[in-house]
This record gives C-alpha cells, sequence and structure tokens, in this order.
C-alpha cells in the first residue's frame, strides 16, 4: 500500500511581507501554494500511489475566491482521470461551511464531516483500509477529539488516522487546536497517524509512525527550508517507510554572517554575494539576511543598512530568477556594550520590561488592524528584532552626539 501524507497547503494565502518585493517576483510567491498543490498531484500520479491524505488546510481561508476554488478543483479533476481516490479534512483555516460546497469537487475526493468517521477503502490487490477523521466546523477546535476516534477496525487490513491538532506539550506558535496526547493516539493501535496543523515537518513516533507532514509551501521567515509531502508505503506485513518528497516552489532562507569593526559598505557588500552565490537555487530563494554583531559598525554604516542602499546594491549583483533577498537583520551582540556604564545599567532594565511579547502586543493593539502594521509585524515578527532595532537606533543617536549635554 502506497499513499501521499499532505497537509496545509493554503491556497490562497495573500503573503505579506513583501512590500518592497518586484511584481515578478511577488507573483511567482503569491502563486506558490498553488504551484506546490501541481507538484504534489504529479508526485502521487509518478509514484502510482493508491490514494492522497490531505489532513486540513487545503485553502487558506473558509471562502475562497473563484480562481483558488477553480485551481483546487482542477487539480483534484487530474487525480480522478489518474484513478486516485482523496480523503479531505477541512482545518482551522478552511472549516467547513457552505462557501465550499462538497458538490463541486470530483468524485474521487471522499470529504470528512464535522463528526469523526471512517471511510473505507478497497485497493485493487484486495487490501482493504479505512481512514478515519473529522474537519472543522468552526475556526477554534480547541476541544478534544482524539477520544471520538474508535479503535482500530479488525474488518481492514490497515487503518490510517487524520487529525489536524496538535499535541499537548509541543512547543509551536500554532500549538492551540484539537490536542491530543501520544498515548491517546497510540491506544487506538491504527497503523499510521497522517497529522496536520505544525508546519513544521517532524515525526513523533517511530513504529507506528506518528507524523506532521509539514505544509507543502513555506509562507514566510519562520517556515525557512525545503517543503513538501510524504509518501508512505506499508507492506503487508506492516513495516513503513516514509520518503520526503519536495513541492515547493520558494524557500525561504536565513543566513547568518558576522561583521567587523571598521567595516565599509563594500566589504559588507562582498561578503554577502560570497554567501549567497553558492547556494543551490533549485528554487526560487527569499533570503533574510542576518548581520551579526551589528553594533560595532560605525553609525554612518548602520545608517545606511537602514535605508535599503545595501540591499538593493546586493540585489544588483544577484540574478533575480534565483534569489532576492526581502531584508537585511541588524542582530546585536549583547556582550559588546554601545553605551557609558551608567547608560546600559538603564538600558539592561529597559529591555528586560519593555521587550517582552505580551507588552509589544499590548502596544501594537489595534494598530495591527492597519495593512502597513500588519505586513510589518505579522508572521515572522520576531520581538528580538524590535530590541536590536532600538538598540542601533540608540548607538547612532550617541555616535552622532544628537543625545549627550556637552557644557
Amino acid at each position: 500500500m502506497k499513499f501521499i501524507h499532505a497537509a496545509d497547503i493554503h491556497l490562497g494565502s495573500p503573503f505579506q511581507g513583501l512590500k518592497n518585493t518586484p511584481s515578478d517576483v511577488r507573483e511567482r510567491v503569491v502563486n506558490s501554494t498553488g504551484k506546490a498543490m501541481k507538484n504534489m498531484v504529479q508526485e502521487a500520479i509518478k509514484n502510482a500511489v493508491d490514494f492522497v491524505c490531505i489532513a486540513g488546510d487545503l485553502f487558506d481561508n473558509p471562502e475562497p475566491d473563484l480562481e483558488t476554488l477553480n485551481l483546487a478543483i482542477d487539480q483534484l479533476e487530474v487525480l480522478s482521470d489518474a484513478n486516485i481516490p482523496v480523503f479531505l479534512s477541512y482545518g482551522n483555516h478552511d472549516y467547513s461551511n457552505n462557501k465550499i460546497p462538497s458538490a463541486i469537487f470530483p468524485e474521487n475526493v471522499k470529504i470528512f464531516g464535522d463528526e469523526v468517521e471512517t471511510k473505507s477503502l478497497t485497493l485493487q490487490d484486495g487490501t482493504t483500509v479505512g481512514i478515519t477523521g473529522f474537519s472543522y466546523n468552526k475556526r477554534a477546535e480547541i476541544n478534544a477529539r482524539i477520544e471520538e476516534y474508535s479503535n482500530k477496525n479488525n474488518q481492514f487490513d490497515f487503518q490510517i488516522g487524520m487529525l489536524h491538532g496538535s499535541m499537548d506539550g509541543l512547543k509551536s506558535s500554532e500549538a492551540h487546536y484539537a490536542p491530543f496526547t501520544m498515548t491517546q493516539l497510540l491506544g487506538k493501535n491504527y497503523d499510521y497517524w497522517a497529522l496536520g496543523h505544525i508546519h513544521k515537518r517532524q515525526t513523533l513516533n517511530e513504529s507506528p509512525i506518528v507524523a506532521y507532514s509539514g505544509n507543502t509551501q513555506g509562507r514566510h521567515i519562520n517556515e525557512s527550508g525545503p517543503r513538501g509531502i510524504s509518501l508512505v508505503t506499508i507492506d503487508q506485513q506492516g513495516s513503513t517507510a516514509v520518503q520526503f518528497l519536495r513541492t515547493d516552489v520558494v524557500e525561504w532562507v536565513d543566513v547568518e554572517m558576522t561583521v567587523q569593526k571598521g567595516m565599509d559598505l563594500n566589504q559588507i557588500i562582498r561578503m554577502v554575494i560570497q554567501i549567497i552565490e553558492p547556494l543551490e537555487a533549485q528554487q526560487l530563494k527569499l533570503i533574510n539576511i542576518n548581520l551579526l554583531d551589528s553594533n560595532v559598525l560605525d553609525a554612518d554604516i548602520l545608517e545606511e543598512l537602514g535605508n535599503g542602499l545595501i540591499l538593493s546594491q546586493i540585489q544588483k549583483q544577484l540574478d533575480q530568477n534565483d534569489f532576492w533577498i526581502y531584508r537585511i537583520s541588524l542582530k546585536v551582540n549583547s556582550e559588546i556594550q554601545i553605551f557609558s556604564e551608567l547608560d546600559q545599567e538603564f538600558w539592561k532594565k529597559a529591555e528586560a520590561s519593555v521587550f517582552n511579547e505580551k507588552k509589544v502586543q499590548e502596544k501594537l493593539g489595534r494598530l495591527m488592524e492597519l495593512g502597513f502594521i500588519s505586513e510589518e509585524y505579522g508572521n515572522d515578527f520576531d520581538v528580538s528584532v524590535l530590541q536590536d532595532q532600538v538598540e542601533l537606533m540608540l548607538k547612532q543617536r550617541n555616535a552622532l552626539g544628537d543625545e549627550r549635554n556637552e557644557n
């Protein structure tokens, strides 16, 4: 038996945070989730799988536009033409509602309702499979649903659990919905658990395999690295093999480099180019450059880094089809003191009370409803980035003498 485990395709994702990206690059990024789904479909056909499981969040929102709906229908029809069944559950982003009518999908698509149920499938060789799951009917499914799953039914040769949710104690920004424990999953005696909702690809248990396939396309810098699907093979003895198949067409990349005191603009540009050019360019790479120890740089260099001049000069020397640097992040070394001893003491006290996520979110408040604010402080916002920016601004003002009263 061979099947695809996919999740979190997020068709129609808006991809915020690319305000300074050229239109052709932005278009490739915006279309990337659709292209990733097409890649998934082609992998399913190429590997002659018996079926496909999509464990939640096929769509990025519960009211996808017509273009997004048609893309999904077209690709599911490609699988239908190849006689590949699809088992689909809705998650917290695309929870089931009349804006996504099930009747629009081809007959090969089996959609789970909002009650836990088991759908059966008989393969060409006579193997019987039970696939158990449910769809969200609201965005916030905070209740545990795992106890509604029946134990393995012996009428099936194999049984697979599909669950869009998070394990108790799992550290993730997405870990809120449909909680479960490993003991609960293993107690069902299923042969494989196809999980969705957490976008990081990870295996939580080896036998039986309990795993997140991760999302098919990274959507911001916190989803960096290769993204894709799992090709799962289970033999008649129950031995399971999982192969990662890459589907993404845009890869978010974090690059770190350490600057030295006294570096000028040209030296920084050459250092960045030397590190980026050797990167494999199979996918368009959206790059965030982290300049470590930035607080050793001169104030005028920090100014040029902050106004985008160096960013534009670097981009001119790179192939736009392969690389796009969308941000230079200035990182400070807290061991390097940039203030006087007294100022440093005040700074340490201030940063502890001001730069924490709760305090920052309180201050942002309804400002997040403004487009340019949410774009700047959206999915990939890190409080430490704001802290570094403030510290470097203070250094610039000190270096220029703006804050000093010299009598």
